[in-house]
């Protein structure tokens, strides 16, 4: 008996260790890509939204508070933490007892929470008539600075030399100097 439970006692520490080395370092992003879907018309759309700058699709107000994703080595994950609020009015009956009693200013909120990309319908946007799910989470693109020039150190011209008005067949035009002729000598 003490042999099962010694097997069982490594199993289980063995199981521990292998997931505390197979853990995946997200890495942080700044924009998420996500698909909605209006239910109405059947048309998905792909939406980039930034960290920090609210996108409105439809009647829905999205702004992204976080956005991770997983290495390329690594089985391919992104969760992103959203904020999603109507920007319709709100009648006074769906008012009443909350703080703020201004149908104006108030836009109420319909999902905040961790969005996985792996699994959409884990924490669901519930809304009679859009959809919405992360499929990845991005960095901006880095700037491409143009390629290095090296100028050749030897007395060859460069084939970039040529003038405009000049094609790869034309030659440049030959300049004859003119050397005055020495004078006679009485």
């Amino acid at each position: 008996m003490r042999t099962v439970f010694r097997l069982a006692a490594f199993a289980i520490v063995g199981l521990s260790i292998a997931g505390i080395a197979s853990a995946v370092s997200y890495s942080k992003q700044d924009r998420a890509t996500l698909r909605a879907l209006d239910k109405i018309t059947g048309r998905s759309t792909d939406i980039v939204v930034k960290l920090g700058q609210p996108v409105v699709f439809g009647s829905l107000n999205i702004e992204l508070q976080a956005c991770f994703q997983s290495p390329p080595e690594e089985v391919p994950e992104s969760a992103a933490f959203l904020r999603v609020s109507s920007t319709q009015p709100v009648s006074e009956e769906q008012l009443e007892g909350t703080e703020d009693a201004s149908a104006e200013t108030a836009q109420p909120l319909i999902f905040s929470g961790w969005m996985y990309a792996s699994s959409p319908g884990l924490s669901a946007l519930e809304h009679p008539v859009y959809d919405i799910w992360v499929i990845r989470c991005t960095a901006p693109a880095p700037v491409k600075l143009p390629d290095r020039v090296t100028i050749p150190l030897g007395e060859e011209p460069l084939t970039d030399d040529v003038p405009a008005t000049l094609s790869g067949t034309d030659e440049p035009p030959v300049i004859e100097e003119v050397v005055p002729e020495p004078e006679p000598i009485d």
